[in-house]
């Protein structure tokens, strides 16, 4: 299983707000860990990922932070333009939720938000996608998720 998980869900992870939404944050991680799964990303999650936590942390602080993500995940260069604007026409989305979508429809992965609307669009364009932050996807994503035989 591949799984394509939004910036905004390892933002959840690292700080936390509300500390429901950072516990299924950090659980959903601690079983990609314990399961070896692979996280793909698009190119453009460095770019958001480094501006969210520059704007927490100090630069030197954010730069680990970056370095130590960026090292465990799978980044996918390159996405077609084509595919991402049968995307955007297919869903209105904004662009940038564009890129996460063509992962998922290129790996054919699971994306994880804590966005809705990113997540509402996915399923619009026929992505597995799960709403960390609705309890029934979320709890249906852990099940998902830990059904899968371990890599390591």
């Amino acid at each position: 299983m591949n799984l394509i998980v939004d910036v905004s869900v390892f933002i959840d992870r690292l700080f936390i707000y509300n500390e429901e939404r950072s516990s299924r944050a950090r659980n959903l991680f601690k079983l990609i860990d314990d399961k070896g799964l692979n996280i793909f990303e698009p190119q453009v999650f460095g770019i958001e990922l480094a501006s969210q936590l520059v704007r927490r942390k100090t630069r030197a602080t954010a730069r680990k932070l970056y370095n130590d993500i960026i090292d465990k995940v799978i980044v996918i260069d390159d996405i077609e333009y084509d595919l991402l604007l049968d995307i955007a026409f297919s869903t209105a989305c904004r662009a940038i939720d564009a890129y996460y979508i063509a992962v998922a429809s290129i790996i054919s992965g699971l994306l994880v938000s804590a966005d809705k609307i990113m997540v509402n669009n996915a399923r619009k364009y026929g992505i597995e996608a799960y709403y960390i932050h609705n309890l029934d996807d979320y709890n249906t994503l852990i099940s998902r998720v830990s059904q899968i035989t371990s890599r390591t």
